[in-house]
């Protein structure tokens, strides 16, 4: 049979299909048009608003934040760029313990308690070799044995650096900024005196020197003084915000001594601080404002804030396990004037220590330092306390210590921690009961 072709049915059907389809297509056409109109009308609208007057569109630009930002912001944040933050006290303070919780609270530290060697753990037959026998006490065997701990910990598990601290440590309130503003001119310093990283003879360290030695670049470098607005060329040392320290170009950063000698004073930066109040404090013949230096240390006395990076704990570990001679500080100090530890700091310094007001009954009980160990006595009941009454109108006990001659806080945190948790309240409306009238 011929071929004869669609029937006029089939040919009714497609046309039919070609029609919703053309229909559908129509639809998402307008809508399309719709679309594109409306933002059209919105851009419009926003650049000249209902009446046509011009106005100003507000352009939101994403940028992306810089390996400096995000150091920065490292070096800023709860642990202030460490690993962790350890604070040594011993078993009987909580006072100190309470001290340490109000500042973390209110300036947002996150601190670990690490637990201090008491005296009663201290057995000779367990400590290191000295030439000197008979030159350290039961107390400071303890706090050298309580840092040694934590070197041990960072050496056996080859921690990132970590910043140490003693149980009567205070800072400003506005630690959290101060640090990260340190850290930008940190890196500038590194940069200026051209630093490189550490001998570090770890299993598996790319930072294995062939003699065996930290170099010693800087012993006989002249003068050298930097500001931190000063023009530099194209930095050699950049920022890494795995590690905003930079740790592989240090063993220790101080953040807070009581003392230091004066080798390699010359090495240092100096940069602007607004939390540093304006008390003229005298930097080798240099008076400062408003401001910090960074310097390459002449050896630190009190260990009240320092970061230690693990070659830094391996070297101290090394030096007190051949010959404990000395107390911790001063293995310190003595291992940076010898220049076999890489040691820098920053005066004033970031932290210093607190002590009790001598006239509220602390002194009495021995209260003020724990290195002398032993049994306390209660403040006795006759002691004279003029103290009280000034207490209760600034609502702190606290002090810094007298031998902190170049503390210089804005806002120390346990002298403003009572407004900033009471308020106006004052202390001595808390003492009256009325049950008992007294």
């Amino acid at each position: 049979m011929a071929n004869q072709g669609p029937s006029p049915g089939s040919i009714l059907a497609q046309w039919r299909s070609y029609r919703q389809m053309h229909r559908a297509l129509l639809v998402v056409f307008v809508i399309c048009t719709i679309f594109v109109l409306d933002r059209y009308r919105v851009t419009l609208g926003g650049t000249f608003g209902v009446s046509g007057e011009p106005r100003v569109v507000e352009v939101l630009e994403v940028v992306d934040r810089t390996p400096e930002d995000l150091s920065i912001e490292k070096a800023a944040n709860s642990t202030l760029g460490f690993h962790a933050i350890y604070y040594v006290n011993m078993k009987a303070r909580f006072d100190r313990e309470d001290a340490m919780a109000l500042q973390a609270y209110l300036s947002g530290l996150e601190i670990q308690d690490y637990p201090a060697v008491e005296a009663d753990q201290i057995d000779p037959v367990g400590m290191p070799p000295t030439h000197r026998p008979g030159v350290l006490k039961t107390g400071e065997r303890g706090c050298w044995r309580a840092h040694a701990n934590i070197w041990s910990e960072m050496v056996r598990k080859k921690l990132p650096p970590v910043l140490i601290m003693e149980s009567d440590a205070t800072w400003d309130i506005n630690v959290r900024p101060i640090m990260g503003d340190l850290n930008k001119n940190f890196i500038k310093f590194l940069n200026h005196i051209n630093s490189t990283a550490v001998h570090d003879p770890s299993y598996g360290s790319k930072n294995k020197l062939d003699n065996k030695h930290t170099p010693r670049t800087d012993i006989n470098t002249p003068a050298t003084s930097f500001n931190s607005s000063a023009n530099a060329t194209e930095p050699s040392i950049v920022y890494n915000p795995d590690d905003p320290w930079l740790s592989e170009h240090w063993d220790l950063f101080s953040l807070g001594q009581c003392f230091e000698h004066h080798q390699d004073n010359h090495i240092k930066l100096v940069y602007k601080d607004k939390h540093v109040p304006d008390r003229q404090i005298n930097y080798f013949g240099r008076t400062l404002g408003q401001e910090r230096v960074i310097r390459k240390s002449g050896g630190i006395t009190c260990t009240t804030a320092y970061a230690i990076s693990h070659t830094g704990a391996a070297k101290l570990l090394m030096r007190s396990a051949l010959d404990l001679d000395n107390p911790v500080d001063l293995l310190i100090r003595r291992l940076t004037l010898s220049r076999d530890l890489v040691a820098y700091s920053v005066m004033p310094p970031v932290i210093a220590q607190w002590e009790y007001r001598n006239d509220v009954g602390m002194g009495e009980r021995g209260a003020q330092s724990d290195i002398n160990g032993g049994k306390h006595k209660d403040t006795p009941e006759d002691t004279k306390m003029p103290g009280w009454a000034n207490v209760s109108e600034s609502g702190s006990v606290w002090v810094t210590k007298a031998h902190h001659r170049d503390v210089a806080f804005d806002k120390m945190t346990l002298d403003v921690a009572w407004k900033e948790i009471l308020g106006d309240a004052v202390l001595q409306k808390s003492w009256f009961n009325p049950e008992t009238n007294d």
